[in-house]
């Protein structure tokens, strides 16, 4: 009986312990043999009239070996970004702007109601829906789940399958960068970054690269790209600019590119129960110009629900409103909760009572104007979010950072012991190098602003700013990542014994000691007097 208990606890560790660690798929063979690693820039742009979105190759080695998929979306002036969800979960990095956005989870309330009256505060409940044969003159009052605020230099961390939608109410263009972990274990269709467009009728940003795919010689797959009924059997339209798809000289009812495209009128209009026209036509695309796109204009500015300090509860246009972030408004308490999280010790220890997914962070705020968990005034600061101090990229099986190095600065050649990391040039330029497992240099060049850069798990970099300031920000593949530093304080060197590091490099005892010392920085080193002297 107790060898039975023994084993069964036994198990129940080595099943918790597999839950907490196994978030990501193995890359195909080979991916991730490099003789060279280059910077890649975007290579498709899809225009819309409220702005556009940038997208990088999937398809390129670097992205395959880490698993990852890259976009880039500017919002302008009262534009929105429709809602969509996706097949990986995502971070986001907010580059510049300040903005709203919201994050759907089914089965979770509506909080936010409309008030009654104007000016007047909302009911604790929510207006009774109405029914068909009931006076449509009565009118219900909106609600909806909870809408967020994010700043430049938030982290957004987005499940798989939630919906996203994002709405800037400010003169300054939003840029936001999102990494896509196309490897994540709750990605169960192959490995490629799907949009699914929740209204409009728009090109999906990574289409164009499935569509290549095709051509590729690859295992079957049901889900896989390849495996399209043939041409007699169906016609397909990807993008549906016209809304229009034809079958042996016949008009389809199908029509539009979002997820309700495809059903039929009659299901959309049972399950919505509403019978006009107008509406399901434009709930399924059509009536869409080709401007559109992803992202619309709204004429006059959004209406947004939103708690204010001196105007609580009342409904009224984001840009006549105080400038406030309600999740900011309640960041104290919520770091301390955090902070309490992170003085409980190992991994996996919450209980999980302290966060339910209906109250989670979704954002935390890594860029310049926090502050910093490793800084040194003549050379850099670096700021990181991971599972310790936002814990829903626990969840996710991920976790970035922020970075930035001063002219001539470096940060010391180190790698990541448990992730690979995807380092997006922010701002100015910097020489980067990385090492491989033979020692061979696979990246050797100035990584400029808007590059991207795949640095795979355990593959040794460092870089020095040639710029005022290098600013970047990494995402990492892992939602704890570990970081193993080659030289400076606390690093393989500096924790060798002497004999060690002098039989190892065939050096005198003395030059060891000079190896192992010479160095006082943990990560950033400052400029050389020589490199000072040249500047000046």
């Amino acid at each position: 009986m107790g060898k039975l208990l023994a084993l069964s606890v036994c198990f129940c560790f080595l099943v918790l312990g597999a839950s907490s660690i196994s978030f990501r798929q193995q890359p195909e063979e080979n991916a991730c043999q490099f003789q060279r690693l280059n910077a890649q820039r975007p290579d498709n742009r899809i225009e819309s009239e409220g702005g556009y979105i940038e997208t990088w190759n999937p398809n390129n080695q670097e992205f395959e070996c880490a698993g990852v998929a890259l976009s880039r979306l500017v919002l302008r002036r009262n534009a929105l970004r429709r809602p969509f969800y996706s097949n990986a979960p995502q971070e986001i990095f907010i580059q510049q702007g300040r903005a709203y956005f919201g994050l759907i989870f089914l089965g979770c309330p509506s909080t936010y109601e409309e008030p009654a009256q104007q000016g007047r505060r909302h009911q604790s409940q929510r207006p009774p829906r109405r029914f068909q044969g009931q006076d449509q003159s009565q009118q219900q009052q909106d609600s909806h789940q909870k809408v967020h605020r994010f700043d430049e230099g938030d982290l957004i961390a987005v499940p798989t399958g939630v919906a996203f939608w994002m709405y800037n109410d400010h003169d300054t263009d939003v840029v936001a960068v999102s990494l896509t972990d196309t490897n994540n274990n709750d990605n169960q269709l192959d490995q490629f970054p799907r949009r699914f467009n929740l209204a409009g009728n728009h090109e999906q940003e990574f289409l164009r690269y499935q569509q290549q795919s095709r051509r590729r010689s690859l295992p079957y797959s049901p889900y896989s790209p390849q495996t399209q009924p043939k041409q007699e059997d169906r016609e397909f339209s990807p993008r549906g600019q016209h809304g229009r798809r034809e079958r042996a000289g016949q008009e389809q009812e199908n029509e539009g590119g979002n997820i309700f495209s495809g059903f039929t009128p009659e299901f959309l209009a049972q399950a919505f129960q509403v019978d006009d026209r107008q509406i399901l036509q434009n709930l399924r695309g059509e009536n869409e110009s080709d401007e559109q796109g992803a992202i619309v204009t709204v004429r006059g500015g959004l209406r947004i629900l939103s708690p204010d300090r001196k105007k609580r509860q009342q409904y009224e246009r984001p840009d006549e409103e105080e400038e406030y972030d309600e999740d900011e408004y309640e960041y104290d308490e919520e770091e301390r909760q955090q902070d309490r999280r992170r003085g409980r010790g190992s991994r996996g220890s919450g209980n999980g009572i302290e966060e339910t997914i209906c109250t989670a962070s979704f954002k935390k705020n890594i860029g310049r104007n926090r502050s910093p968990d490793i800084y040194n005034p003549q050379a850099g600061s670096l700021k990181t979010a991971n599972e310790l101090n936002l814990l829903i990229l626990r969840w996710l099986g991920l976790s970035a950072e922020y970075g930035n190095l001063y002219r001539n600065a470096l940060f010391v050649p180190h790698y990541n012991t448990n992730a690979h990391s995807i380092i997006y040039a922010l701002r100015g330029r910097a020489h980067v190098q990385v090492v491989d497992s033979n020692g061979d240099r696979v990246f050797d060049e100035e990584l400029q602003e808007g590059h991207v850069l795949v640095v795979p798990q355990n593959f040794a970099v460092a870089g020095k700013s040639q710029s005022e300031n290098f600013e970047y920000v990494a995402f990492k593949t892992d939602s704890r990542p570990s970081i193993a530093n080659l030289a400076g304080e606390n690093s393989f060197i500096d924790n060798l014994p002497e004999e060690v590091v002098a039989n190892s490099y065939g050096l005198p005892r003395e030059q060891a000691r000079q190896l192992k010392n010479n160095n006082p920085f943990k990560f950033f080193v400052p400029p050389s007097e020589q490199s000072l002297r040249a500047v000046a």
